[in-house]
């Protein structure tokens, strides 16, 4: 019953979909000039919420903290770049949600292949003590 919450393509495909929109109506904003001021506060508004999305969503899935701890570091470096005048026209925003996406997975995957290892361990071990017990 203590099974984890999965996020699926789908969800991750939506949250990189609205991280492009982000960054491309930066963009546009810059090229109107009123993004000189409005974009710290969108970039702010965007680390912060997609920061929270991270600790509430993805924790929930991931089975190493090590993976958690590498995409809240790239989300405050993306924000740290982001920060600097004229580098909000990067679409780095999609390029962390695509990053988080691929360190998801990747965790994903060495959770499904662990638990196969060390099985196939426990049952060489078990099968040479059967062996030694039987002799």
């Amino acid at each position: 019953m203590n099974k984890k919450s999965q996020i699926t393509n789908v969800e991750w495909g939506l949250v990189i979909g609205v991280l492009l929109m982000i960054d491309l109506s930066q963009i546009v904003l810059d090229i109107i000039i009123i993004g000189f001021v409005l974009n710290p506060f969108i970039d702010v508004f965007v680390g912060m919420s997609f920061a929270l999305y991270s600790v509430l969503r993805i924790q929930g899935g991931v089975t190493d903290f090590k993976t958690l701890r590498s995409i809240l570091i790239s989300i405050f470096g993306t924000f740290l770049i982001e920060m600097i005048p004229g580098a909000s026209d990067l679409p780095l925003w999609c390029l962390d949600g695509f990053y988080a996406f691929s360190r998801y997975k990747k965790d994903q995957i060495k959770a499904i292949l662990t638990p196969n290892i060390t099985n196939k361990q426990e049952a060489s071990t078990s099968s040479v003590q059967d062996e030694k017990i039987a002799a």
